[in-house]
């Protein structure tokens, strides 16, 4: 019968020692303290994206909702709100056919737009211009004929090429 002795390879020597763990913790803190701070500063970027899709993928999901329920469907943006409203429109439009939605933090609408959808999937037209704090910008473009594109323009209140 073989018998395990204490240092020599066996059962006790297979894990880490004191001095290897906090070694490997001070390079884990060293990476941290790297990489935090430019986090912050990613942060605008990724919520200014994340707004724009989230807008887009509304827009979408309420141009087919006014298809298949042939009625129209509007999205209403206030420069003063940092959210949006969605609206099913009939003659009395009362509070359950609406939808206050937010924005991501730290993103602002630059213009009072309202987008609405047709049951036959044409749109009113217009832009969105969408801002973060470090004068970026996304633009979400609807077109009369219902086509809904994003796009990055140069500054933030500017156009984008057509």
């Amino acid at each position: 019968m073989a018998t395990t002795q204490k240092g020599s390879g066996g059962l006790w020597a297979r894990g880490y020692t004191l001095v290897e763990l906090v070694f490997a913790l001070a390079i884990f803190a060293i990476l941290a303290a790297i990489a935090l701070p430019n986090w912050g500063t990613l942060l605008p970027t990724y919520n200014l994206n994340g707004a724009a899709r989230q807008v887009e993928s509304e827009l979408f999901r309420i141009k087919s909702q006014a298809v298949s329920e042939s009625v129209n469907f509007q999205l209403v943006f206030s420069p003063s709100a940092d959210n949006y409203t969605v609206q099913r429109v009939e003659a009395p439009n009362p509070p359950e056919n609406q939808a206050i939605k937010p924005l991501p933090e730290g993103v602002d609408v630059r213009n009072s737009v309202t987008l609405s959808f047709t049951p036959r999937g044409t749109a009113s037209g217009g832009t969105l211009k969408l801002c973060n704090n470090k004068n970026e910008g996304f633009n979400v473009v609807v077109s009369s004929t219902g086509r809904i594109r994003t796009c990055k323009p140069s500054v933030c209140d500017g156009s984008c090429p057509t």
